[in-house]
Parts: structure tokens; C-alpha cells; sequence
């Protein structure tokens, strides 16, 4: 018997992580506030409070000389991290499996 649990994140945080996947793929322009606030369906109060705040962190900086907000290099070399030890894990299995696979 299998008991599931359904757990909900709270508001801001799943608000938050709204705000990265909607960023996603706009690291060269990307948005200005409005567009977020649009995008989010959360208030341009929320959006001001909010950048600012993940900025300090670096998950979120202003691209230079415009009102508009991007994912942060640090924030996208996590998502690089990750695959490249995907990349070195899946090698190394690979590896193995050849070894395995080599007849006696």
C-alpha cells in the first residue's frame, strides 16, 4: 500500500520559479519588467520587488544600459555544471558497459 503525499510550494517560491523558466532563452535581450509581469500573471510590484532582490543572490541580472532582466551567468552555469557531469557520468558508464560487453 502506497501512501502519497501532495505537497504544494508556496506561493512566492513557485512564483519564483516561474520567473526562471519564463527567462529562460531571453539571456541575450531579455525582459523588461512589464513583459515579466505579463508573462507571470503577477503584479509589476512583484516584479519590482522580486529582481532586485534575486539580483543581489545572482540569480538574476539587469542587462546593461536597459530596464531588462536576464537569468544571471552564475544561474546558467549551474544548468552547465549539471550537464557536464551528465556528460562525464554517462562516459564513464559507457565505459564500463564496454568492458563488460567484450567477449572472454
Amino acid at each position: 500500500m502506497t501512501t502519497e503525499t501532495t505537497y504544494r510550494l508556496p506561493d512566492p517560491i513557485r512564483k519564483t520559479n516561474a520567473l526562471y523558466r519564463l527567462l529562460a532563452g531571453n539571456e541575450l535581450l531579455g525582459l523588461a519588467p512589464g513583459e515579466i509581469a505579463k508573462g507571470l500573471n503577477v503584479s509589476p510590484s512583484w516584479v519590482s520587488v522580486t529582481l532586485p532582490a534575486l539580483a543581489i543572490d545572482g540569480f538574476v541580472e539587469q542587462v546593461a544600459g536597459t530596464n531588462r532582466w536576464r537569468l544571471s551567468v552564475a544561474f546558467v552555469r549551474i544548468s552547465f555544471t549539471v550537464s557536464t557531469n551528465l556528460g562525464q557520468a554517462k562516459r564513464h558508464l559507457d565505459e564500463v558497459s564496454h568492458r563488460y560487453s567484450v567477449p572472454l
